[in-house]
């Protein structure tokens, strides 16, 4: 059973790393888009996959903004953490964060969460705590 977990726990960091991929693969499309003045896809083109038929001249559908599109930095790793269920590394947050439509410039984003959650107060005022044994985050309630 540990290997299962393992593979599974493997598979879920995937998951996260490849929504954090397409999301910036969405947002650049749709600024191309825009950028173009039409919808319209070149020959031979798929559309993304569950995305409505969008006619040409159509204004683009808005992209639902992520559940932590418009959080504070503190209230979205919280958000995430209380979500997840069990402690995530600096890395696990910062993907998750992005794909969940949290806003940043930072170069290195993983860098940025780590630097935040290590402001002890600022942390701990949303429950935010690092565990004993690793480098890992979790909300205490």
């Amino acid at each position: 059973m540990k290997k299962v977990a393992e593979v599974l726990e493997g598979l879920r960091e995937e998951e996260t790393r490849l929504s954090v991929e397409l999301s910036g693969v969405r947002r650049a499309i749709a600024a191309l888009e825009e950028v173009m003045g039409t919808e319209e896809r070149p020959a031979g083109t798929a559309p993304e996959q569950n995305a409505p038929p969008v006619s040409a001249g159509a204004p683009a559908p808005p992209v639902p903004p992520g559940p932590y599109a418009t959080s504070g930095f503190y209230e979205a790793a919280a958000a995430y953490l209380s979500s997840a269920g069990e402690p995530r590394t600096a890395r696990q947050i910062a993907e998750a964060l992005q794909a969940g439509g949290y806003p940043t410039r930072a170069k290195n984003f993983t860098a940025t969460v780590r630097t935040m959650l290590h402001r002890n107060f600022s942390a701990k005022e949303f429950g935010i705590y690092a565990t004993e044994t690793d480098s890992r985050w979790l909300v205490r309630h």
